[in-house]
């Protein structure tokens, strides 16, 4: 028990800092460089930015982005409704509690708290999905820069401490409206839509690194992905990601065939495999019956 320990704690500590070392794969042009310049203006201006855009337009990785270049950790948190106060700022452990007592050492602090105190960017991801008591939670911290913890007391947070909300639009399923409270302390908001064709191609590249897939491929698996964002039958869409796992698979799908490119079979497989469980049609709509009529008409029979 403890040799297998010892390998896991190795194995870990290997990860973390292979973790620390990756770099960002993002392509900084047109929306996105606009984007990455107003986030640096919004915190010189001590202004707190929201970004709006569909799943999978890359506003996460803007965020990691934009905390690699300015040399600080990013945290965040998935709102749902599962998420209550404490995930964000912390809890006490119960069994450190009863031996130690409510000390700093027996309270394991959320996300929120932690890029207070180390001064980092901290990103709300889908923060329209909180409810909105959870929403009004974060009115202190994003209005003055400090919070109180519970036993503990109020804290200032760091200088570095910089909170970004992120959202997909209201108007989509699930969603819910931000308070008015919240929506008063997000003074700038950034749209990110889907990129360009020759920007999300070049995304697309970024991400198949080790496979050659030929620029034809690519277009036809840009034609298809883009031809979901058009279509009325769909209310969620295939995202860039989509378009990345299409190329992926369908390259490694080629790979195992022992095939000297992608084919037209392969593709239709692939993409197929890919958008099943990507899109999101209205109700009444068969999903694989549908899917695999879209892929026919955008690759062809």
């Amino acid at each position: 028990m403890q040799s297998e320990m010892a390998e896991f704690k190795k194995n870990f500590e290997e990860r973390l800092a292979a973790a620390k070392k990756e770099k960002v794969k993002i392509v900084l042009k047109e929306q996105y460089s606009d984007a990455f310049d107003v986030l640096e203006d919004c915190e010189n201006a001590n202004l707190i930015p929201g970004i709006i855009g569909p799943p999978g337009t890359g506003k996460t990785l803007l965020l990691r982005a934009y905390a690699e270049k300015t040399g600080r950790d990013l945290y965040w948190v998935t709102g749902d409704e599962g998420v209550r106060p404490s995930h964000l700022t912390g809890a006490f452990n119960p069994s450190i509690v009863l031996n130690k007592g409510f000390g700093l050492e027996a309270f394991e602090p959320g996300p929120l708290l932690k890029s207070m105190v180390n001064g980092g960017v901290f990103g709300l991801n889908e923060g329209n999905r909180l409810s909105e008591y959870v929403q009004n939670s974060l009115l202190d911290p994003f209005e003055e820069g400090s919070i109180s913890v519970q036993r503990l007391g109020r804290i200032k947070a760091n200088e570095g401490f910089f909170p970004v909300l992120t959202m997909n639009p209201e108007e989509m399923s699930g969603a819910h409206r931000l308070s008015e409270a919240l929506r008063d302390r997000i003074r700038v908001w950034i749209r990110l839509g889907y990129p360009r064709k020759q920007t999300e191609l070049e995304i697309i590249k970024m991400n198949t690194p080790e496979y050659t897939i030929s620029d034809a491929t690519l277009e036809r698996i840009y034609g298809l992905v883009s031809a979901t964002r058009v279509s009325t039958d769909i209310e969620i869409p295939a995202s860039i990601r989509a378009g990345i796992s299409i190329a992926r698979l369908s390259a490694e799908m080629t790979k195992r065939k022992k095939e000297k490119s992608v084919s037209h079979a392969t593709l239709s497989e692939a993409s197929t495999y890919v958008l099943v469980g990507a899109l999101r049609f209205r109700p009444g709509i068969d999903t694989e019956p549908a899917v695999n009529a879209l892929v026919r008409r955008s690759l062809g029979s």
